[in-house]
C-alpha cells in the first residue's frame, strides 16, 4: 500500500453498516484500473482538474499512485467571485503534498465571452438569473474544454473525471461537463465512501469534511440545490439501486417521507440520459 499524502493517521469517520466497504481492496482496484485504462489507451499521461473538494483530490491521489506523479498534470480553474479562496488554497496544497505540476487559470474572461454570445445566459428577472441552471453549466463545460485542451496539447493524454456514484446516479453533474471524461475512477464509490476513503489515505481534514458544491454559482450548495444531505442520499440510492427495495420499504425502513425517496428516485430516472451511451440510429440497409 503507498504512503498516504500527508503521512497522518486515519481519523474515526465511520459509515452506516450497509455503505461499509474494504477500502484497502477498493485503493488495489481503482489503481489497477486506471493502471489498465492508461496502458490500453497506450498513454500515460492524465489530465485532471483539481477543485480543492474532496472527489477531486482522492481522484487525483489514486491516479498519482497509479501513474506515478510525473505523469499526473493538474488544473486548477477558480472564478473570481465564485470560487473561495480556501479552495485554491485547497487545491495548491494537494499539489504540493502529491508533488504534481499544475497551472491554474482564472476562467472569467472565458464565461464572459460565452455570456456575450449568448446574452440570455445572464439575463435577470427580479435580481435573479432566469436560467442559472444553463449558465452553471456552461462554466463546466468551459472547464473540460480548457481539460480537454491540454489533454490533446500533451498529445495522448486523458482526462481523468473525478465525479461519484451518488453524482452520477442523481444526474447531479453536467452533461459533457464534469461528466464527459475518458475514465472515472470513483465512479463505483457514493459521496458518503469517498469522505471515509478520504481519512484513509490521509488527505487533509479540511478538505475531507468540506462541504459539497460544484462551484458554479456564488453561494452553491450541493445538499440545498438536492434538498437533503449525502448521508440519507447515499442509503437511499444503496436501498433503491444495490438492493431494488420499494419506495415505501426504503422510507420505513430510513424512517423518512416517502416523498423524499420519491424524489430522488425521479432524479434517477430522469437523468438517465447522462448514464447512457448516444443513442444510434441503426439502419436496415
Amino acid at each position: 500500500m503507498p504512503r498516504t499524502p500527508t503521512g497522518t493517521r486515519s481519523r474515526t469517520r465511520t459509515l452506516p453498516r450497509e455503505l461499509e466497504f474494504d477500502w484497502k481492496v477498493a485503493v488495489d482496484e481503482i489503481t489497477l484500473s486506471i493502471k489498465e485504462h492508461f496502458k490500453n489507451s497506450d498513454t500515460v499521461t492524465a489530465i485532471i482538474g483539481l477543485s480543492g473538494g474532496v472527489d477531486s483530490s482522492v481522484s487525483a491521489t489514486l491516479a498519482k499512485w497509479a501513474l506515478g506523479k510525473r505523469n499526473v498534470f493538474a488544473l486548477i480553474l477558480p472564478e473570481k467571485g465564485v470560487t473561495p479562496k480556501e479552495d485554491i488554497e485547497d487545491a495548491l496544497e494537494m499539489t504540493k503534498l502529491l508533488g504534481v505540476k499544475y497551472e491554474l487559470i482564472e476562467i472569467e474572461k472565458g464565461v464572459s465571452s460565452i455570456s456575450n454570445l449568448v446574452p440570455e445566459l445572464v439575463r435577470k428577472s427580479g435580481g435573479k438569473l432566469k436560467n442559472p441552471i444553463a449558465y452553471a453549466n456552461t462554466k463546466a463545460r468551459l472547464r473540460m474544454t480548457i481539460l480537454y485542451a491540454y489533454a490533446n496539447m500533451a498529445g495522448n493524454a486523458r482526462v481523468i473525471g473525478t465525479g461519484d456514484k451518488s453524482e452520477a446516479l442523481l444526474g447531479y453533474c453536467t452533461k459533457y461537463g464534469d461528466h464527459g471524461v475518458d475514465f472515472l475512477p470513483i465512479g463505483d464509490l457514493y459521496k458518503s465512501q469517498v469522505r471515509f476513503l478520504s481519512d484513509k489515505l490521509g488527505l487533509p481534514e479540511r478538505i475531507a469534511s468540506k462541504e459539497p458544491s460544484p462551484r458554479l454559482l456564488k453561494g452553491q450548495r450541493a445538499e440545498e440545490d438536492l434538498g437533503i444531505n449525502y448521508e440519507v442520499i447515499d442509503r437511499i440510492l444503496y436501498y433503491s439501486i444495490e438492493k431494488r427495495h420499494s419506495e415505501q420499504k426504503i422510507a420505513q425502513k430510513l424512517n423518512i417521507p416517502l416523498k423524499v425517496v420519491q424524489n430522488l428516485n425521479a432524479m434517477i430516472r430522469g437523468s438517465l440520459h447522462k448514464r447512457e451511451a448516444t443513442p444510434i440510429t441503426k439502419l436496415s440497409v
